[in-house]
């Protein structure tokens, strides 16, 4: 239903400023990649909720984009403080009467996720005229009457109302210890409240309203099914990271030479950490495939996808095993640290997302291959082990960097040799010490060399391998001390040779000059000592004289 233009119009002139509020941080980098080449549209801001009040009371003129997880009272704070400005409401509300009160509040339109980006679009373009839209819900299938519809038991719809009840209950008294905790009790009031906002939206989801009405299908002829026939299971959508998820059921241990950051912790909490970060990816995948993210989009993007994958992984580990201290939850999404984040090198990992999501080839030593030759099935597993690893090293590091050494942390998480003070530091040293090698040493002579060394898994061992890369552009910017290891490797190579070269020559003149020179002249004294030896002695003709 679209109403008539309103007083809220906005001037179209120019691109529609956006301000996009959403929980999911990859949900706003796929939206925003997305839109990036539309002129019609200027997405000014992203970020949670919270970012509203930073917006709202300025002048100029916004569409808001909100995803409030359910939480109406929020939105309907939100209409009452700021009627001017105009909503565009994303998650999804399947209750009728719910829709009938936010449309009541003023909220401009109803667009869930899920729709597709013209869609979304076209509901910005009349909302920036003024106009509301909130799609009439779908009719309901005309019964005939010579058949009885499919009636909901009425103990169900009574189920479902007292869930709600409940669940409104209990977030209307999570509202005022919220505005007043601080630290980690907010953090767990603030999950809670997810959870709850979570259950509510199952039960509309998945209990009903009111009586729904089906026709029912003819039954299907019957086939013949052979006994013991197995059933062909669903297809898997990222074949690549079942792969991996299977190769490590029975466990990995790390024979890189390298120490690790996970190399902490025990062995079930190393594979549930490595499996979170699979799922994340998965996540992502679904997201960039909703959004029709092209290759060359995720390429460009790649710096930020991957420090919202960590963030990602990072907030779903911590809200599993708390740290046990003071937790600022600001401090877990500050969207300054995606910006200042120093990841650990996943070199090619654009490539490895474009294929992970189109199938795209992959080029190996400046041959290009199908996606699915097994020269790039066998590459793109390999910048996937690295790709996992690395992000879980990432998530560790941020870890042991600031509560590191939490008693709940160490016994929820580490080994047991690693509960002591004393080998706890050994270990963090040890990572500052291989950290510093890599970044002045390894890092450069890497560079300089157009190698990169990743870490792959094989029969649940970690092994560390270098492939062929081009890495001019790095090169060329280097500065400081690795630049000056890469300059002392090329002075080396510019003189070994030539002094091989000399020293083979001093060499042999110094054998000529012991052997022809020196050892013939001693070999002439020697020679006249025996002489002058011989003729010093009397002969026997002159002794029996």
């Amino acid at each position: 239903m679209v109403s008539n233009p309103t007083s809220g119009a906005i001037a179209v002139s120019e691109p529609i400023a956006l301000l996009l509020l959403d929980p999911d941080p990859i949900f706003r980098l796929g939206l925003t990649t997305a839109w990036a080449t539309e002129s019609s549209v200027e997405i000014i801001a992203t970020g949670d909720l919270t970012m509203g009040e930073q917006y709202w009371p300025q002048s100029r003129a916004f569409i808001t984009l909100i995803d409030c997880g359910g939480d109406w009272g929020y939105v309907e704070r939100v209409r009452r403080t700021y009627a001017d400005r105009p909503l565009i409401l994303l998650t999804p509300c399947p209750d009728p009467g719910q829709r009938q009160q936010l449309q009541t509040l003023g909220v401009a339109a109803y667009c869930p996720k899920g729709v597709s980006l013209a869609t979304l679009l076209a509901t910005i373009n009349q909302v920036s005229q003024g106009q509301t839209r909130w799609p009439d819900p779908p009719l309901a299938p005309q019964t005939p009457a010579s058949q009885f519809p499919n009636r909901p038991p009425r103990w169900l719809h009574t189920l479902r109302q007292s869930g709600l009840e409940q669940i409104e209950a209990e977030l209307g008294e999570l509202r005022s210890p919220l505005a007043t905790a601080q630290g980690l009790d907010r953090w767990i009031l603030q999950g809670r409240q997810r959870e709850l906002r979570f259950a509510r939206w199952c039960v509309h989801q998945l209990l009903p309203v009111q009586v729904v009405f089906t026709l029912t299908p003819p039954p299907d002829p019957p086939t013949a099914i052979r006994v013991g026939e197995p059933i062909a299971p669903a297809p898997e959508p990222y074949p690549l990271l079942a792969e991996f998820l299977t190769a490590i059921q029975g466990g990995l241990v790390n024979q890189s030479g390298q120490v690790l950051e996970i190399d902490i912790l025990r062995g079930d909490r190393r594979a549930e950490l490595l499996y979170l970060t699979v799922q994340t990816l998965k996540k992502w995948g679904d997201q960039a495939q909703f959004l029709q993210l092209d290759a060359d989009a995720i390429r460009r993007q790649t710096p930020d996808i991957l420090r919202d994958l960590c963030q990602q992984i990072r907030l779903e580990w911590v809200r599993r095993y708390p740290t046990g201290g003071e937790v600022n939850p600001q401090g877990l999404i500050d969207p300054l640290w995606a910006q200042t984040a120093n990841l650990p090198p996943m070199p090619q990992a654009g490539d490895f997302l474009a294929h992970l999501i189109h199938t795209t080839p992959i080029t190996i030593d400046q041959v290009s291959y199908r996606g699915e030759s097994p020269e790039a099935q066998g590459r793109a597993a390999l910048l996937r082990d690295h790709l996992i690893l690395q992000l879980s090293n990432a998530v560790m590091a941020w870890l042991l960097n600031r509560y590191g050494e939490g008693e709940e942390i160490k016994y929820q998480l580490y080994e047991s040799r690693y509960f002591s003070t004393r080998s706890l530091t050994r270990f963090r040293n040890e990572l500052s010490w291989q950290f510093r090698h890599n970044t002045y040493l390894r890092e450069p002579k890497a560079i300089f060399e157009s190698r990169y060394l990743l870490f792959y898994q094989t029969a649940g061992v970690i092994k560390q391998v270098s492939i062929y890369g081009a890495r001019g552009e790095e090169l060329a910017q280097l500065t400081g001390f690795p630049w000056f290891v890469t300059l002392a490797l090329e002075t080396r190579d510019a003189i070994a040779p030539r002094l091989r070269n000399l020293i083979a020559w001093l060499g042999e003149g110094v054998v000529y000059l012991l052997t022809q020179v020196i050892g013939r002249g001693l070999g002439l004294i020697g020679r006249g000592i025996v002489q002058g030896l011989g003729n010093s002695l009397p002969r026997s003709s002159d002794r029996s004289k």
